[in-house]
């Protein structure tokens, strides 16, 4: 009996000791889950979220940055939320049978979840998104930078949330460069009478107008053919769009300038982002804003790329000398007058001023 009594007591001591010993965590040694939650800085499990698809849809082609902005979206928050959410790319949107103002309707009204497309099809819905278009509104990237990520983009954004929308980011497509067959624009005069393809935007047409060009617009995917058989004498895009599209096999001469810009609207439908919880809305808003500042440099390289892929193909590339590009410029300056009334002009000041 004695020797029963010492051994429970020595078991007794034993898990005691055990219970005491140590920091009261686990060990180092133990590997961690590698299927656990990030911890807050509050220590606490990060929360789970709800497994989600959203459709992201965009107006720009599978093998351009418009696409990639998407995918790398959908990977941000994807690992930010262990992979509760998912993101599904539909280029040349195809979820609307290629049309674009379709596809910002779906994302107005909740059938698709993200929409990446420029302001100048966005102006069709609200026609004051037509102010990033005005002409030589901005001098250089720098410049853009500084006003869509200022006051005038957070203006323009609140234009964007009336409509329905959340407000991701700003992207870009780019200054719109002219191309034509006929000869190098160096001064305004050389645009004279060329007959040129616009955007169907009534301020595009102003603008192209007022430099003396013969505008006319088209479908984008007539436009090649329009050139090559002689109807339009040349056509405005950003680089990257025009060599997507190969305008440099039908084209001879660029004007690479500041003229007139697009940019792109990175949009969440309204009632999905206000269900979110916060902490997802959180990292909704990080990621949309990093995928955003990501796609404007993977456009300013691609432009930079298409620029010289031109001229060592044969394309004359021209810039204008800063006398040009003010004769340029004041021709277009009754543009910001006739069209204050679409656009606003509290709107035009916070780009102005």
């Amino acid at each position: 009996m004695k020797k029963f009594l010492a051994l429970l007591m020595t078991l007794a001591m034993v898990l005691s000791l055990a219970a005491c010993g140590g920091n009261g965590g686990a060990s180092t040694d133990a590997p961690a889950s590698t299927d656990a939650p990030a911890a807050t800085d509050g220590g606490d499990a990060a929360p789970q979220f709800e497994k989600q698809t959203w459709k992201f849809a965009c107006s720009a082609t599978e093998n351009t940055c418009w696409a990639d902005m998407g995918r790398d979206f959908g990977q941000m928050v994807s690992d930010a939320t262990g992979g509760a959410i998912t993101v599904e790319v539909y280029a040349a949107d195809q979820l609307t049978a290629g049309n674009q103002t379709e596809g910002i309707q779906g994302v107005m009204d909740g059938t698709i979840e993200l929409s990446a497309h420029s302001n100048i099809i966005y102006s069709s819905f609200d026609k004051r998104l037509n102010v990033v278009s005005l002409p030589f509104l901005f001098s250089s990237f720098d410049d853009v930078d500084a006003k869509l990520d200022g006051d005038a983009g957070k203006a323009v954004g609140e234009v964007v949330e009336s409509m329905g929308m959340h407000l991701l980011g700003i992207a870009e497509n780019g200054f719109r460069h002219p191309t034509n067959s006929k000869r190098p624009i160096e001064k305004m005069a050389d645009m004279k009478d060329l007959k040129i393809r616009v955007a169907g935007s009534d301020l595009l047409k102003r603008e192209y107008d007022l430099w003396g060009a013969s505008v006319t617009t088209a479908n984008w995917s007539e436009v090649y053919t329009g050139l090559q058989t002689g109807t339009y004498d040349g056509q405005e895009n950003p680089l990257p769009t025009a060599d997507g599209a190969s305008m440099s096999d039908v084209q001879k001469y660029v004007t690479y300038w500041t003229g007139v810009y697009d940019c792109i609207f990175f949009t969440m439908n309204g009632e999905l982002y206000n269900s979110l919880d916060p902490e997802l809305q959180k990292i909704v808003d990080e990621c949309g804003m990093k995928a955003a500042q990501n796609q404007r440099e993977l456009e300013r390289q691609g432009d930079q790329e298409v620029l010289e892929k031109w001229k060592a193909a044969g394309v004359t590339v021209t810039e204008l000398t800063p006398e040009a590009a003010e004769e340029f410029r004041q021709a277009a300056l009754p543009c910001y007058e006739e069209f204050a009334g679409d656009l606003t002009q509290e709107l035009i000041d916070a780009f102005t001023k």
